[in-house]
């Protein structure tokens, strides 16, 4: 009996010691030293708390959200998801306009499906507005967000444009961080589905 109460009693030794080793070794592990320049950059990124992203149906749109969420990753930052519903200068901005606002709701679902594989808080807008970027500009504004991320659709650019007319709009006009996502030609097109 007095054997195996000293075996037990080692055994534990041995583990307590071997617990306390890896503790003092984690506590006293200096972190690499950064440059004051990365380190400044790195703390500008972590600030991001509220990041507005423009959807629509496209693929590009998709695309700027899984940017946008893991942008937001390692601080949970919030993701706000952003359907402009265009209204002609005919019809009063109050206008019912249900097939838009369905393909809207479509848009904003997708995006919240991929804020979920995430988990990230998200919450959809849907805006009437005269145009796109008014509408954009103006949740940025109004939820203080720190940075805009725009897919940019190649066919929504009119031939030797650079950019659309709504993100350059957004790029020259809004007070906050944008990003814009321009893939290189058939990126998107070439990643294999997943049937």
């Amino acid at each position: 009996m007095a054997l195996h109460v000293r075996l037990l009693g080692t055994i534990i030794s041995v583990v307590f010691l071997v617990l306390l080793t890896l503790v003092f070794r984690w506590m006293f592990r200096v972190p690499r030293q950064l440059p004051y320049e990365v380190a400044k950059i790195r703390r500008t990124v972590n600030q991001l708390r509220t990041l507005v992203v423009p959807v629509v149906a496209a693929m590009s749109s998709e695309r700027a959200v899984e940017l946008a969420c893991r942008l937001a990753e390692p601080q949970q930052a919030q993701i706000i998801l952003v359907h402009v519903l265009e209204v002609p200068l005919s019809l009063p901005l109050d206008a019912a306009m249900p097939v838009q606002r369905a393909a809207g709701d479509a848009s904003i679902s997708v995006g919240v499906t991929i804020c979920e594989t995430h988990e990230l808080p998200c919450e959809g807008v849907i805006v009437p507005a005269r145009s796109a970027w008014e509408g954009i500009l103006r949740v940025a504004r109004e939820r203080h967000a720190d940075l805009i991320v725009l897919g940019l659709d190649a066919k929504m650019r009119r031939p030797g444009e650079e950019l659309s007319r709504n993100v350059a709009q957004v790029v020259r006009r809004a007070s906050c961080e944008v990003l814009v996502d321009r893939p290189a030609a058939g990126t998107i097109e070439e990643v294999p589905s997943a049937t």
